[in-house]
């Protein structure tokens, strides 16, 4: 009897969590989203779910088909286990909600991660990493912490999530006089961008709409010209060009002019570390 009230009580609780997940979790509604179905309180009734394997692209569109998140609700006493197909390497569990603790265990039992997470750290949202030597089915036990009485959560298993921010480059004077000029930014050593960001709209603003003839950017192999007048180019996500790399910015000789431009960089960056939403350096 008392098993059977607390699964009605989480059921109930569970309806809350499906209509509050975007708010808890910041994580778009173009993705799929599943609720955590009793009974799952053993390994061998481990809930199965999907791998999360969404792209920076995706986060760009805020089209995320490859977006897994489970909703789920812990009692004082209860355990929900999941079950997971993971391809070997770099993993994460990322966790949103209230605290709890969680464990990843593989086909063999044997545990692999420990940890608990702290509603609160990062933006909410924070992600575990673990290593998957072997691909196959992986267990993730979830619990209460020891000081939560009740916990709605959100989890992600498997690739990272990923969310966008800018990174803002105020340049140095550039002066135009009969000739081209090549203006070199190095990203390599900003701490606050975040490791694995990807363009995905790269602009120069503060130029004159007559002061060039033409403006690329070349980053790595790849060469892109911007749209001339507004200086700008959107749709490179695909490109996976790294912000944190050298950026060449070649401003075509039109006329003798001067301007001081900044170099805006739009990128989208997978949530396993703690940065701030937008930056603006000077080079």
């Amino acid at each position: 009897m008392v098993v059977e009230e607390r699964r009605t009580l989480k059921i109930l609780m569970l309806g809350f969590v499906f209509c509050c997940v975007i708010l808890l979790s910041g994580m778009t509604a173009h993705a799929q989203s599943v609720n955590e179905i009793e009974p799952n309180d053993t390994m061998e009734t481990a809930q199965l779910i999907l791998a999360n394997s969404e792209t920076a692209a995706q986060a760009v569109t805020g089209n995320r088909p490859n977006q897994y998140i489970v909703n789920g609700n812990l009692l004082k006493t209860d355990i929900d286990w999941y079950k997971v197909y993971l391809t070997s390497g770099t993993q994460y569990v990322t966790c949103n909600g209230k605290g709890f603790d969680f464990e990843v265990y593989n086909s063999s039992n044997v545990l692999i991660k420990r940890q608990e997470y702290s509603y609160g750290s990062s933006f909410g949202s924070t992600a575990y990493p673990f290593t998957v030597t072997t691909a196959g089915y992986y267990y993730v036990k979830v619990n209460a912490n020891s000081s939560t009485t009740t916990s709605s959560y959100t989890l992600l298993v498997g690739g990272p999530t990923y969310t966008v921010a800018s990174c803002k480059v105020n340049m140095s004077s550039i002066t135009m006089d009969r000739t081209d000029t090549v203006y070199p930014i190095d990203l390599n050593t900003v701490s606050g961008i975040p490791d694995g960001a990807v363009a995905y709209l790269v602009s120069l603003s503060s130029v004159g709409t007559n002061s060039v003839s033409d403006i690329s950017v070349k980053n790595q192999n790849s060469t892109i010209n911007l749209t001339k007048y507004s200086w700008q180019k959107d749709g490179l996500a695909s490109l996976n060009l790294p912000v944190k790399s050298r950026w060449d910015i070649t401003f075509k000789y039109y006329k003798n002019a001067t301007f001081t431009p900044k170099f805006n960089i739009y990128y989208a960056y997978p949530m396993t570390s703690v940065y701030a939403d937008d930056i603006t350096v000077s080079r």
